[in-house]
């Protein structure tokens, strides 16, 4: 349940929590006395505090037997955008573990700032619940009300950025969900909801139209299971005139692998890998997320999806390690190992989306190796792109979203590695070493045209094992943001 923002002129003359910031020795809020407190705090070398960017110190005070207490967040003199947020995230956590459920902010900022702010708590307060029956961990919402003189350009700059937050509610909705509730048919009966009444055309083929169309990468990876695959096509058209320019007429591509439970099929997971299985739809999820809050936000551009949607299990008709498919493409993959199965559904969406609407540009978010979590880590995920120009934006990206990237290399010599004896391609490398790499030059053998593609390898990122300033423990929603930052901003 996640946080209420509201922006005033007026505050309430009582509450019980009161936020405000100090910036170069400066409060926000005017009253003498707490001035005078925070001014003593910030000067007491041993409280810690000294209005450091992010910094929070809280006090109480009781009067007429009334608590209320007093929060105040360091702020930077020029901060930028994800600096805020950060701080609205900590100011969430802090004012959660007071137990109060109202707080109000006064604080001498201009609206965007006070927006981003907002944000960031907003971000912070998810909390999926769901299914718990007793101990929720908030029964109602903590509301936050925001002192401003332009409450109505801050509504306008607040909406703008929630719309983007709300999308990456609904990733990380559909990651926490678990398997036995989303499979490939309940997650398009929930995506059908969530774009209703939308501007986003929906197409979805079911397995025995993506027999008939040839998909078979794909359809290998879910046959094992009851619940068989499913590919999502999402269109997004908000051009407000048409035109014939090339550069116009073709729409951005956005693709995510959603393999709603892996198991690893015959190449069978050991116990501890298994878990939070659940999550390898990431990647997917990131693509829902991204298109609704480009809808919501009434973008201007032409955008497609896919989302290649598959249970891998283990069945008397489950793909086995030798097999060889035929993918969409034509192209034939020997199967190495069943749990590298990501790549086979991203190879089929690839294909029909390139096909279809021949994207001026592409990229891919998966939960993809674990030897891209192993080189990065749990903060950073991996940006593989045919092009330094897509490399370049995802990495400077993390700057102003906080779904950081690195750079890691695809080169020729990776590519020889999934070389296959019997067919064209090997869905695992002759080599254990650089498998980041070597499953990244696999998909991009499924490019076409040499247009631009970059691969984001989401595995460390897409679920958190603790708490960070913008998110909880669990789905995180990584790439939602990363994902709306390169539509609205690809060139």
């Amino acid at each position: 349940m996640a946080a209420i923002i509201q922006f005033m002129k007026t505050l309430p003359k009582n509450s019980d929590c009161i936020i405000t910031t100090v910036t170069g020795g400066q409060l926000g809020l005017e009253e003498p006395f707490i001035v005078k407190k925070i001014k003593s705090i910030i000067a007491d070398k041993e409280s810690g505090f000294d209005g450091k960017q992010g910094e929070i110190y809280g006090f109480s005070t009781i009067t007429n037997n009334q608590l209320t207490w007093y929060v105040v967040i360091g702020i930077d003199k020029k901060p930028s955008v994800l600096d805020l947020e950060r701080a609205g995230g900590k100011l969430f956590a802090h004012i959660k573990s007071l137990k109060v459920k109202s707080a109000v902010m006064d604080a001498n900022m201009d609206t965007p700032d006070l927006a981003a702010i907002a944000n960031g708590f907003y971000l912070r307060s998810y909390d999926f619940t769901k299914y718990k029956t007793k101990d929720k961990s908030q029964s109602s919402p903590i509301t936050l009300t925001i002192k401003t003189d332009k409450k109505a350009n801050a509504d306008k700059d607040f909406a703008t950025m929630k719309s983007i937050s709300d999308g990456v509610f609904i990733a990380r909705d559909f990651v926490n969900e678990p398997p036995n509730v989303l499979y490939p048919q309940s997650y398009v009966d929930a995506i059908k909801k969530i774009f209703k009444g939308t501007k986003v055309k929906l197409t979805v083929f079911d397995e025995k139209k993506l027999a008939k169309m040839g998909a078979g990468a794909l359809l290998a990876v879910g046959k094992g299971s009851q619940h068989q695959p499913r590919l999502v096509i999402f269109e997004y058209d908000g051009r407000k005139a048409k035109t014939k320019s090339k550069d116009i007429s073709k729409p951005l591509a956005l693709i995510g692998k959603g393999v709603t439970f892996d198991t690893g099929g015959y190449s069978l997971k050991p116990r501890d890998a298994m878990a939070t299985m659940k999550m390898d739809m990431g990647g997917s999820a990131a693509v829902v997320g991204a298109l609704k809050a480009l809808n919501d936000n009434a973008h201007d551009g032409y955008v497609v999806g896919a989302i290649a949607l598959a249970e891998n299990m283990i069945a008397g008709n489950a793909y086995r390690v030798d097999d060889v498919l035929t993918s969409l493409s034509g192209q034939t993959i020997e199967v190495c190992n069943t749990d590298a199965e990501g790549r086979l559904c991203l190879a089929d969406a690839l294909t029909y989306v390139q096909d279809t609407f021949d994207p001026v540009a592409i990229i891919d978010a998966a939960t993809l190796t674990g030897a891209c979590m192993a080189a990065l880590g749990l903060e950073m995920a991996g940006v593989f792109a045919n092009n330094k120009k897509m490399e370049t934006f995802f990495w400077e990206s993390g700057k102003r979203t906080g779904d950081d990237f690195w750079p890691l290399p695809i080169n020729k010599d990776f590519d020889k590695l999934i070389d296959s004896d019997i067919a064209d391609m090997r869905n695992l490398a002759t080599s254990p070493y650089g498998a980041a790499s070597t499953a990244a030059v696999f998909l991009q053998r499924f490019i076409t045209n040499d247009r631009p593609w970059a691969h984001l390898d989401i595995v460390g990122t897409a679920w958190r094992k603790g708490d960070n300033d913008l998110n909880t423990k669990g789905a995180s929603g990584f790439g939602v943001r990363a994902m709306v930052d390169w539509v609205v901003n690809y060139k």
